[in-house]
């Protein structure tokens, strides 16, 4: 099997010097404005983003929420590098979302936009999230969405996959993954016709 996380870490590091302005990720920020409107459904003090990237979806919550802290967490030291430029307030880290780098109950809102699919545990990421979210916090999550049975045969294709993709979840698929790591499914919607927002509460 290959190692998705050196995978994923290769492909965004090469990717991160053009990532804020590259087609290849029109569709990831395009979602920004529509999963801070999600977020601002209720009050917020702090804010996690895992596999955060250049940190674009924090910036667009950082206008709406500026008295929100901001911390990020992601594999790649080159997303993080370019991260640090545009968000000097925020806590920004390099490391691994199945260890996420935080006490119990520290934030009130978890985000993870487009980079699930790449995780090879779910199960532990989502029970990492569960254990940082404060009683009645928050997971905002955006991530491919695929038709069967295309998200069949793509997820027969994953092995081959040069950029670290693991898998592509179904909706019973997310709401089952999600209860199993103690959080409480609240929404699974459509953001465009190739991806899913879905949230859930500790």
């Amino acid at each position: 099997m290959p190692d998705s996380k050196a995978l994923s870490r290769a492909a965004f590091s090469r990717d991160a010097p053009t990532y804020d302005q590259s087609p290849r990720y029109s569709s990831l920020r395009a979602a920004y404005p529509i999963i801070t409107e999600e977020a601002r459904r209720r009050p917020f003090h702090s804010v996690l983003d895992i596999g955060c990237g250049t940190g674009g979806l924090l910036g667009v919550i950082h206008e709406q929420r500026t008295a929100a802290k901001l911390f990020s967490l992601d594999l790649s030291e080159e997303m993080i590098a370019v991260t640090k430029a545009k968000l000097r307030d925020a806590d920004l880290r390099i490391g691994d979302s199945e260890r996420l780098p935080y006490e119990d109950g520290a934030f009130d809102l978890v985000t993870c936009t487009f980079s699930f699919h790449h995780y090879p545990n779910p199960k532990g990421v989502l029970a990492e999230i569960q254990r940082v979210l404060r009683a009645g916090g928050r997971l905002i999550m955006a991530d491919p969405s695929i038709f069967p049975p295309l998200r069949q045969v793509f997820n027969a294709l994953t092995r081959f996959s040069k950029d670290g993709g693991v898998h592509y979840y179904s909706m019973r698929e997310m709401a089952d993954l999600a209860k199993t790591a103690g959080l409480k499914p609240l929404k699974w919607g459509r953001l465009d016709w190739h991806s899913f927002l879905f949230v859930a509460e500790r």
